[in-house]
């Protein structure tokens, strides 16, 4: 909780166990004080000073979570204020309350709190946050009202020559492809303003985005998988043991960490015409993907009790880097080139389809077809022969 924002009960000590009174948030701003009514009151023993909460009363929840609610408004008004690089005062603090136009002064606001709310994972969050931060850097998104192709277009060209350095000092140059995904962050917050009738033109509509070229995704090949399997069979070391299992556990399934991390057997294994599935929703998109389980991947499981656990996913990193050294590998080897390996080698390498892949991967793309939307796990089922259970054993 901002420490400029908190809650008070009882101000005017007017409770008893039958006299109520009011439930207050006080706003602290440049030694001044003004408190707002919650709408609540209530008696002496129906409140917990200690957690600040509603207590022994029947509708004590909803109260707590209304009360909840507006202190995260308030909260929300003060960075909307220092973003918009108000006066920290009371007198300035009120005229973003109750007034019509209150959603275009809380434009940064209300863009921090989506990626607060929405499901995203870990690193992605990350990623959003420092689109966030960017945007307050750049200081025009101020308002609802300020997001105009204009305002995109200096955006785009801020991102492009503001001077940033890495933690040893070093200059970094930005390249197109580091630029789009600023916009890629940052064009699901305009058009979902622009959905809610908070904006009346969604911007980015009509704004050109220079792509770079894509390159090759980085991938094991499978000599070196086979180098990674004979490294894990070999092995004596149990937390080395644990993060080459988790890796390899990926690699044959295609899910992202975070996804391999909260991969449950009893909840997303189905079988299918006496094969086994992974069938589960992308934590990132909540997109669906169905995977099949090969007979490697089985022994993973098995020999894991079924549950596969790592430390964090920056140890996991920190250890992936020792073994692509090993395996001699010329790009960084990273959580993510699991899921690229299981793309380009172990199934694409084989011959599967790629319509069969964007299921398995749970891509969220236009070229998807309502077939596949609707019936991810019968596509995959009949596109995948039994050539491919066979191969990894």
């Amino acid at each position: 909780m901002d420490k400029n924002v908190r809650l008070v009960f009882n101000r005017k000590k007017k409770a008893t166990e039958v006299t109520v009174d009011a439930i207050e948030i006080v706003v602290t701003l440049q030694r001044q004080r003004c408190y707002f009514y919650t709408g609540f009151s209530i008696t002496i023993n129906q409140w917990d000073d200690n957690t600040k909460k509603v207590v022994n009363h029947s509708e004590a929840s909803l109260l707590n979570h209304q009360i909840a609610e507006k202190l995260t408004e308030y909260e929300h008004i003060l960075i909307a204020m220092k973003v918009n690089k108000d006066d920290m005062t009371i007198a300035q603090f009120k005229t973003y309350i109750g007034t019509e136009g209150n959603n275009r002064h809380n434009f940064m606001a209300w863009i921090r709190e989506r990626i607060e709310k929405r499901k995203l994972g870990e690193g992605t969050r990350k990623g959003h946050l420092t689109m966030y931060h960017s945007l307050e850097r750049f200081g025009k998104f101020k308002t609802f009202d300020d997001v105009t192709l204009q305002h995109i277009n200096q955006f785009d060209l801020f991102i492009r020559e503001e001077e940033t350095f890495t933690t040893q000092g070093k200059p970094i140059t930005r390249s197109d492809s580091a630029i789009h995904n600023y916009h890629k962050r940052f064009k699901p917050y305009v058009t979902e303003a622009f959905n809610i009738g908070l904006i009346k033109e969604n911007p980015y509509l009509r704004f050109k985005d220079k792509r770079g070229e894509k390159n090759e995704k980085p991938h094991l090949s499978k000599v070196q998988i086979d180098q990674l399997v004979v490294m894990r069979e070999t092995s004596k070391e149990p937390q080395m043991n644990k993060y080459i299992d988790f890796f390899l556990f990926q690699t044959f399934t295609g899910m992202a960490y975070i996804d391999a991390k909260n991969f449950d057997y009893k909840q997303h294994v189905v079988t299918i015409d006496g094969k086994d599935f992974i069938d589960g929703r992308r934590i990132k998109t909540d997109n669906e993907f169905v995977t099949p389980i090969l007979p490697i991947t089985q022994k993973i499981l098995e020999r894991n009790n079924f549950e596969l656990k790592i430390p964090s996913n920056q140890k996991y990193n920190q250890f992936l880097k020792g073994i692509g050294l090993a395996l001699k590998c010329n790009f960084p080897l990273t959580t993510h080139i699991a899921r690229h390996t299981f793309a380009c080698t172990v199934m694409l390498g084989q011959g599967v389809p790629k319509e069969v892949l964007q299921v398995m991967m749970g891509h969220v793309s236009i070229k998807t077809t309502e077939l596949y939307a609707k019936m991810p796990m019968e596509f995959v089922s009949q596109k995948l022969d039994s050539h491919v259970f066979g191969l990894w054993k």
